[in-house]
């Protein structure tokens, strides 16, 4: 994300590209990320509407699960090349970090449609402290104000901010209630901009336990229990 309400609130949206950025991923093929997975048939619905109502402002082909980003990684690697890699002594720490917090069931719904330059989202409300305190243990350097939030899509061009929050203004979508029992470490092919997410392993809140999706995106084939 490029803006918040804890920010000033840009003038424009930036308009964003399908590109394979390159110069960022250097060849590396997946982008490791911890979020929380909400791809409920009604959330689905409700990013259905939002995008329908911002029409062709948005990219097309926004394939990507709706979720809750938690915490970005990196670039999964059996070594550390640079500061973007995600290595195995990340990831144990990662969960090292999880595994110290109390045991937690979070409460979360839906808000109003909102937006960043870069992209158009469902806001949440409920249990965004103990969210953020999983954010803070997981990425304690980071600086950038954390707006949990369900994303919608990128625009294609750029727009009046004040347009395009009076267009969201004017879309009325119900609450949905959202209990958080697991957050999920999941990558995504770091040549696509808007590509599905894969889960790698879950993480369950209250019991502390990993369950195996998919190691096989983890260069070190770290064993996970089922």
């Amino acid at each position: 994300m490029t803006s918040s309400p804890l920010l000033d609130i840009p003038l424009y949206t930036t308009a964003c590209r399908a590109d394979n950025f390159v110069r960022w991923h250097l060849g590396r093929p997946f982008y490791a990320v911890w979020i929380v997975e909400v791809d409920t048939p009604e959330v689905r619905a409700h990013i259905s509407a939002l995008r329908r109502h911002l029409g062709d402002w948005l990219l097309p082909d926004y394939r990507r699960q709706p979720h809750i980003t938690l915490a970005v990684c990196g670039f999964p690697q059996a070594q550390a090349r640079d500061e973007h890699s995600y290595t195995a002594d990340d990831f144990d720490r990662d969960i090292a970090c999880l595994q110290a917090m109390a045991p937690a069931t979070l409460h979360l719904k839906t808000a109003r449609a909102d937006s960043f330059s870069t992209a158009a989202y469902l806001g949440l409300e409920g249990d965004i402290g103990p969210l953020h305190a999983r954010r803070t243990a997981l990425r304690p350097a980071e600086t950038q104000p954390y707006v949990p939030h369900i994303t919608a899509g990128f625009y294609r061009r750029r727009l009046a901010m004040a347009d395009v929050r009076e267009t969201l203004n004017t879309l009325s979508l119900n609450a949905i209630a959202l209990e958080i029992t697991h957050i999920t470490l999941a990558v995504y092919a770091s040549a696509e901009i808007a590509g599905s997410l894969f889960p790698v392993c879950r993480y369950a809140l209250q019991s502390g336990r990993l369950q195996q999706m998919s190691s096989c995106y983890l260069p070190w084939r770290t064993g996970l229990s089922k």
